[in-house]
């Protein structure tokens, strides 16, 4: 898994995996990562980019069942598929 930056727009970190079909590319909102800890105090960009690499094996499997039409995960139900 590839963390692409944060999205502050969308108050999201863009992260892709690669697969047999090409890249899949998803938002994981900042909501999703702060429901269990803290994105404040000076930390956070780091705080958020460890707790993506905690959780790299769920994020990949939800951007995969998101991508063949399956739902992700109740935990990670916000993540979404990044639209062209």
């Amino acid at each position: 898994m590839e963390v692409l930056g944060r999205d502050s727009v969308r108050e999201a970190y863009r992260i892709a995996i690669g697969g047999p079909d090409g890249r899949i590319v998803g938002l994981v909102p900042d909501a999703t990562i702060s429901a269990t800890l803290s994105l404040t105090g000076g930390r956070g960009h780091q705080t958020a980019y460890d707790w993506l690499a905690r959780h790299q094996n769920t994020l990949e499997l939800t951007l995969r069942a998101l991508s063949a039409g399956r739902p992700a995960p109740a935990r990670f139900a916000a993540v979404v598929l990044e639209k062209d």
